[in-house]
């Protein structure tokens, strides 16, 4: 009979759990439970996760140690310098943590460093040997969990690699055959919303899964270059289509295949390479290497047709010839990684800069808070008589605090999980491990439990219910070689978790309510002031050199722009919409898909900003475009505080009027034009500015109509 993965997997680890501990009763180790917990975070689907993942156990544990006896060796002697210290050593671990470069690192370098403080007898020489301690039982969980993930029913993450940019590729080729089909006026712009929502799903996954297969396949370790530019290429390949999409409205109106003449044949080679490249993605053989092909233009034809349009052209033009050396690249790229072909070609480069450094207040705030419950666990451990835990109490809220931030949840959702965990394990540690004589009793038990956990939950998202069933389980006992079972430990145990959350959730509180609904309001809110300034910056620096101070709040308002529907994409998830009957899981995953789309046409207009203007042409139309900025920001001052409170008036019809009196004041350069002081390059450039302000405002149009059918009030009320 077949095995099931999750039983695989589960054997597996319940293996690495027996055999750590019966590598550490011989030796007499102290805290071998620290070797089951590198076991417990190490058990993950494949072996190339499960590698990297240890890569940066070690290195946050070796970095831990050394801040460790560091900040020792500053302050053996006064703990309030040496927790003003630790504690800002924590913050910068908690706002790196939130990140996306390296959490794991960062969140076991914070709790580990604890360690190394609060085990140290009181000298420098236990301190040393608590250090020694950790890295010794770190390493010994380690390398029983690689060792048994490598030789037993190992799973590679090469299929999964493959899987995942397989499907990636699929989604993108269908979006451009969407679009293609709306640019020649025929097919529904809705259907490409399920297919953007799927692309945003799977890019993030790329990244890791390649990490992973790097890890643990020889073959995809060989041609790293390879896969990594093409994670690069699918990125552009993904912001190219975006930008078609978004210049789709302005140019359905012309004929362009009497403007490109030989459109249709370029359409018919990137079917083509889209087929190819999909075909050799699935392992089939390839049929036909790709060549470089140009779109032709009518120069007869588009010199007769006004400025406005003659430049929207010129743009689709640049945007389809992007497309076509992608495709190119990625077609290159996907031959060479079958052993077929060249080297793949070098992708295009971004046009404009992206926004610098700037502090994300989200994550400024986990930071602040996490320093905040540190002092407060401190300040309790000291002053109050008799505390369950004593010092442990302390170290356990800031392991349970960071794991909460870096699964980007509240801690009332780690609530039910640890008390139902610490009953379970509660009734086997009083009726059952009293009766065990011996260790292959106890192994039973140790590798019944583990595989029991790993078997039930097996995927990741279920790691907060493993988590709250191998915690009480590893901590609570303490296995020993002489071991001893107290019912009064196992209660105080039990009382210290459910005060450490119930501590955790009490300061959530004291900043901001962590409840999802109110969350995503907060952000919704911030979404639309940041949206706001970035038009009154607009509206009054347009044609102005920024200061370096300008410059380092448009990067701030621009990158937190940007990152916001990310943000708000994870917290819907974790509204509970049956408390909330009157916005639906569609209509908000609508909304923030809408929100993604404002932040991309806000993005543009920033953009567009930093190409070189003629002067004439922003000299004619300056009013007009002050005007229309700050009507926009008008409105999003108005969304900042009430999100559905609607327009006044035809927000459309006004957008044509602008148009039209644009258009107008256009015409009147043609002359100039034909004189040479204006050429092509500042018409498209002119062109570029003006679509992004009609995308944006039709982008608000849409907005509009969907914050309509939005209650937002129930949100706001108070919910017990």
């Amino acid at each position: 009979m077949s095995l099931s993965t999750p039983a695989k997997e589960a054997i597996k680890t319940g293996l690495a759990m027996v055999i750590v501990f019966a590598i550490a009763f011989p030796l007499g180790w102290e805290n071998p439970m620290w070797a089951g917990f590198a076991v417990m975070v190490l058990s993950l689907p494949t072996i190339g996760m499960s590698l990297n993942k240890t890569v940066r156990r070690i290195v946050g544990t070796l970095l831990a140690v050394c801040f460790g006896l560091l900040y020792l060796g500053l302050f053996p002697q006064d703990r309030w310098w040496l927790l003003t210290c630790y504690s800002l050593h924590l913050g910068v671990c908690a706002y790196m943590l939130t990140g996306k470069k390296n959490p794991y690192v960062w969140h076991v370098l914070g709790f580990v460093t604890l360690t190394i403080l609060t085990h140290t007898s009181g000298t420098s020489e236990g301190a040393f040997e608590a250090a020694m301690a950790r890295l010794e039982e770190n390493g010994m969980g380690i390398l029983a969990y690689s060792l048994i993930a490598m030789f037993l029913w190992p799973r590679s993450s090469m299929g999964q690699l493959e899987d995942v940019s397989s499907k990636l590729f699929a989604t993108q080729g269908r979006l451009y055959r969407i679009y293609r089909e709306l640019m020649a006026g025929q097919g529904n712009a809705e259907e490409s919303q399920p297919l953007r929502m799927q692309e945003a799903a799977l890019l993030p996954k790329v990244g890791p899964t390649l990490e992973a297969a790097e890890a643990d396949s020889h073959e995809v370790f060989a041609l790293r270059q390879q896969w990594r530019h093409f994670h690069d290429l699918s990125k552009n390949l993904g912001e190219a289509l975006e930008r078609w999409r978004q210049s789709l409205p302005e140019i359905q109106p012309l004929d362009l295949t009497a403007l490109l003449p030989n459109l249709e044949n370029f359409y018919s080679e990137l079917d083509l390479r889209f087929e190819e490249i999909a075909r050799l993605l699935a392992g089939e053989t390839p049929a036909r290497s790709p060549s470089p092909l140009t779109l032709a233009i009518d120069k007869v034809k588009i010199q007769a047709l006004p400025n406005f349009q003659r430049a929207a052209v010129v743009v689709t033009k640049t945007e389809l010839e992007r497309l076509e050396v992608l495709t190119r690249s990625l077609l290159d790229c996907v031959l060479d990684i079958r052993g077929c072909g060249r080297p793949a070609s070098i992708s295009l480069r971004e046009e404009t800069p992206h926004g610098g450094l700037a502090i994300d207040p989200d994550r400024l705030m986990a930071a602040i808070r996490m320093m905040a419950l540190v002092w407060i666990a401190f300040l309790i451990w000291v002053y109050v008589d008799n505390l369950p835990g004593g010092i442990i109490f302390v170290y356990m809220t800031v392991i349970l605090g960071q794991a909460a931030l870096m699964a980007g949840i509240s801690a009332w959702k780690m609530l039910m999980p640890f008390a139902l965990g610490s009953l379970c394990w509660g009734v086997v540690y009083v009726f059952v491990m009293p009766h065990l004589s011996g260790f292959v009793e106890l192994g039973l038990l140790i590798f019944s439990w583990t595989f029991a956990i790993f078997y039930l939950w097996p995927e990741p998202r279920q790691g907060l219910a493993r988590l709250g069933a191998l915690i009480p389980f590893l901590a609570f006992t303490n296995f020993q070689n002489q071991q001893t079972y107290s019912f009064a430990d196992y209660a105080n145990s039990t009382a210290m978790i459910m005060l450490v959350i119930s501590l955790i959730i009490a300061t959530e509180y004291l900043f901001q309510s962590p409840r999802p609904e109110k969350v995503f309001l907060r952000l919704l809110g911030r979404f639309f002031r940041h949206s706001e300034f970035l038009m009154s910056h607009l509206a009054s620096d347009w044609g102005k050199k920024q200061s370096l101070a300008g410059l380092w709040k448009t990067a701030y308002y621009h990158n937190g722009l940007l990152e916001l529907p990310e943000k708000l994409a994870k917290w819907e998830k974790q509204i509970d919409y049956r408390t909330f009957p009157n916005n639906t899981p569609e209509q908000v995953q609508t909304l923030v898909t809408s929100l993604q789309t404002l932040a991309y046409r806000l993005k543009a207009l920033v953009d567009a900003r930093e190409y070189p203007q003629a002067e004439l042409l922003l000299r004619l139309v300056h009013d007009d475009l002050r005007a229309w900025c700050i009507r926009h920001e008008n409105l999003f001052h108005r969304w900042s505080e009430n999100p559905t409170d609607i327009p006044e008036g035809d927000h459309q019809e006004h957008l044509a009027r602008r148009l039209a009196s644009m258009e107008e004041r256009i015409k009147e350069t043609a002359v100039l034009s034909a004189q040479g002081d204006l050429n092509e390059e500042d018409y498209k450039n002119f062109y570029r500015l003006l679509g992004s302000f009609r995308g944006l405002s039709e982008s608000l149009v849409g907005h509009a109509r969907l914050a309509e059918q939005f209650d937002f009030a129930h949100w706001r009320g108070a919910r017990f």
